[in-house]
């Protein structure tokens, strides 16, 4: 069953989606800090995911073999040469003030899942997979803010689409779809509750039948499958209200608030 949102047929929709899979190791991406969801806050740390100056990460053999199974499995091309990269930003639960991750030398690229839809099988494109470790989590209450470094360095897969899915209820089907994959191959329980499965939506809508794509926005961490549908539903009818009335949409990243079901700005993404 398609959405109940009927798309104006004056915009094609364009969706691609950036997926984080937690791995489900036993320990972290770089150290031997063991992972481990609801324990005690920063009991799980040692001097490497603290990042204490003279220490040096040393990789799980396990999660890549677990990424290389995720990657075979999402029929994408493994390379033989993979290579870390840093991720510069400045966040209180990032200590080391960058994220190891990887860029111009992912693990594997062009890759597929095929969704069934009401025309048939669809092939949704995976543009690359690559791994990196997780950064901690913030906690605020009230006046204050909480740093647990617990998850900091936690082994995690992101997968990247081709911007191929047309609709909210594809987007569900394919992430249904990689969830079951994952849990499967016993690589992730990718439980959306416990943030072992997250996902960004990136979304535009361009004139009818045009190759030109349209001004992108991201909506950032939705946690249910359910929120997804209503956000993407939301931010279609928001974007296509604007262009009908000849406004501009403007690249940004927005938040999906589940008690309103709509979408809000976050922050606005500067052009280089």
């Amino acid at each position: 069953m398609e959405s109940a949102v009927l798309i104006d047929k004056e915009f094609d929709v364009v969706i691609g989606l950036e997926t984080h899979v937690q791995m489900n190791t036993q320990t972290k991406m770089f150290c031997g800090c063991k992972v481990e969801f609801g324990a005690e806050p920063n009991t799980n740390v040692c001097p490497v995911c603290l990042a204490h100056p003279g220490t040096l990460p040393v990789i799980n053999k396990r999660a890549i073999e677990f990424a290389i199974k995720a990657a075979l499995a999402l029929n994408c091309k493994v390379h033989n040469l993979s290579i870390m990269a840093r991720k510069n930003y400045f966040y209180p639960d990032l200590p080391k003030g960058y994220q190891i991750s990887q860029y111009d030398k992912p693990l594997a690229t062009d890759g597929y899942i095929e969704i069934k839809t009401e025309n048939g099988f669809k092939k949704i494109r995976i543009h690359r997979l690559h791994i990196e470790e997780d950064a901690g989590k913030t906690i605020h209450e009230g006046n204050f803010s909480y740093v647990d470094l617990n998850r900091a360095g936690t082994p995690l897969m992101e997968i990247v689409t081709e911007p191929d899915i047309s609709s909210a209820e594809e987007a569900r089907k394919y992430l249904e779809k990689l969830r079951n994959i994952m849990r499967y191959l016993g690589v992730s329980d990718a439980d959306m509750e416990k943030g072992q499965l997250r996902c960004d939506v990136n979304i535009s809508l361009k004139p009818k039948g045009s190759e030109k794509l349209g001004t992108k926005v991201e909506l950032k961490n939705i946690n249910s499958f359910r929120f997804i549908v209503k956000a993407i539903e939301y931010e279609i009818e928001r974007q296509s209200k604007l262009l009908k009335k000849g406004e501009k949409i403007v690249q940004e990243t927005r938040l999906f608030d589940p008690n309103t079901g709509k979408t809000y700005t976050m922050r606005t993404k500067e052009e280089a």
